[in-house]
């Protein structure tokens, strides 16, 4: 990574932007670089899956920027060319100020009247306090006329990985407001913002809410992956995020992709160091300056603010989210990919989903998995149904004088991510079985063999009565799904025509 030198670290040519290459190697690229040589880029390679949605969703801002007009034909060349043209990228040298990260002037995504904001509330609760006290004796202190390190917020606000002023469940452990971030972190944490900013009563919320989650198409280069994620043709690229301070007058794509929730400044720390982030040496930043930004879009008749057009955003209505972490184990494996396959639409290619936990403003988990081909939906839900009669199923072969069976639900719960990653790998895998019943038989036959491997009770011969009368019991209700699921809508079998009608109740004839 590059080092913050006279011009403030421009991130147009210093080397922040993790790639990994199709040759296999791993590199930082600045914002130029990316977009000219995305075709022999693979991938992003941010080591955290937000910061991959974010740093795409901000590369797209810059090409639409750059290319607010491009037609079909444009849209076409994208998949078969090297990188994008630099005919296309003229904006970039022309506003090539605009992009450093540090330096006295105009910084990117910073706005420096944040100082003078601070230092006036400041000078106003000294004031304040002045005019409460009854006794006319001279004050204590003088009237400030400069901030302080007490009036800075610690730089792990922009990392939520770091424990911080709001950062609880932080994941790496650090001596609280001891280290610093060197400028390439900085710039991630930054545009992981615009995605990824929690609401609460003195910020707003990102683009959309800090909890959403997004599903984006992976190509086989870096190049056909900002192809596939482009918003359709007729959208319109509005005004560019890091050209003015103040909220955009004609916001459009390039406007919401890269949005900014958060009013900021970063303070550059008098010595080197070491990033606590990535390890780099050099200029560190210590600390930052942080009030609410633009404020979050609002969709009409929606209860929660968001982008109704973002192309990337999963949404059933409103935007969905993760299960909390206070779910089991079990409904936070299963729920968030089949969500993201009822909502993926019509994307072709490899899809993935990710998205945060959050809880009252704390980020505590990052999920992302891959989602399916849409036409496997079917399959899906039929791994779903016969998931959810394991437990009854279970029950039935192993009985005991309680009639409880608390070892069952949670071996199934504690297996869960196991076999829900096989569904997935199935789902998609090449050379996958045609027939829906020997592919449910080939997910949870083992499941039964496992749960009651360490379940069932009795002796080995009770034992393996209880594992044959299971896989029997299993496969009938295989059967009975399958079958249920390839009859046409409106059939008997599906509407309950065919079922045994009920035999009616005799009535008691009084004697006369």
């Amino acid at each position: 990574m590059g080092q913050a030198d006279g011009n403030g670290y421009n991130l147009l040519d210093e080397r922040w932007i993790p790639v990994l290459r199709q040759d296999g190697r791993f590199e930082h690229v600045g914002i130029k670089a990316a977009l000219t040589e995305a075709g022999t880029i693979r991938q992003i390679a941010a080591s955290n899956p937000m910061d991959r949605v974010a740093l795409l969703r901000f590369l797209l801002a810059v090409l639409l920027w750059c290319k607010p007009d491009l037609s079909d034909e444009d849209r076409a060349q994208l998949e078969s060319a090297d990188g994008i043209s630099e005919g296309w990228l003229n904006k970039l040298e022309e506003n090539k100020a605009k992009f450093n990260l540090l330096g006295e002037g105009k910084r990117f995504y910073q706005d420096k009247t944040i100082l003078d904001d601070l230092l006036k509330s400041k000078q106003k609760k000294w004031d304040d306090k002045q005019k409460k006290k009854k006794s006319r004796t001279s004050p204590k202190s003088l009237r400030p006329t400069s901030l302080d390190k007490a009036d800075l917020c610690p730089i792990a606000n922009l990392l939520v990985e770091f424990p911080g002023a709001d950062s609880v469940n932080h994941m790496r452990h650090v001596v609280h407001g001891s280290y610093g971030f060197c400028p390439a972190c900085c710039a991630l944490g930054i545009l992981r913002l615009s995605v990824w900013a929690s609401a609460n009563q003195y910020y707003p919320a990102s683009v959309n809410p800090g909890s959403a989650a997004y599903a984006i198409t992976e190509g086989s280069d870096l190049l056909l992956t900002l192809a596939a994620n482009l918003p359709e043709a007729t959208a319109h690229a509005g005004d560019a995020p890091w050209l003015s301070n103040a909220p955009p007058c004609s916001a459009g794509a390039a406007s919401y992709l890269a949005w900014r929730p958060r009013k900021l400044w970063l303070n550059v720390a008098r010595d080197p160091g070491t990033c606590a982030n990535c390890g780099g040496a050099g200029v560190m930043i210590e600390s930052l300056c942080n009030e609410g930004g633009w404020p979050t879009p609002t969709t009409p008749g929606a209860t929660k603010k968001f982008w109704a057009e973002d192309p990337h955003l999963l949404k059933d209505g409103e935007p969905i989210s993760l299960p909390g972490l206070g779910t089991n184990v079990g409904a936070h494996s299963s729920r968030f990919w089949r969500d993201a396959l009822d909502l993926r639409g019509a994307r072709a290619g490899k899809v993935v989903a990710i998205g945060p936990v959050v809880i009252k403003f704390t980020f505590q988990d990052a999920v992302c998995v891959d989602v399916p081909k849409s036409s496997a939906q079917t399959r899906a839900g039929l791994t779903a149904d016969c998931n959810k009669k394991l437990r009854g199923l279970l029950k039935q072969v192993t009985p005991n004088p309680d009639r409880r069976h608390p070892e069952i639900h949670a071996a199934i719960v504690l297996l869960t991510p196991d076999t829900e990653g096989n569904i997935r790998a199935s789902l998609d895998a090449p050379g996958a079985t045609a027939d829906d019943g020997e592919h449910l038989r080939e997910i949870f036959e083992p499941l039964v063999e496992r749960v009651l491997a360490s379940t069932a009770r009795g002796s080995p011969l009770r034992r393996r009565a209880a594992m044959n009368d299971a896989q029997r019991l299993l496969r009938k209700v295989i059967d009975k799904l399958v079958n249920s699921a390839n009859q046409p809508p409106g059939s008997a079998a599906v509407d309950g025509a065919a079922e045994k009608p009920k035999r009616a109740r005799k009535k008691k004839v009084a004697a006369t």
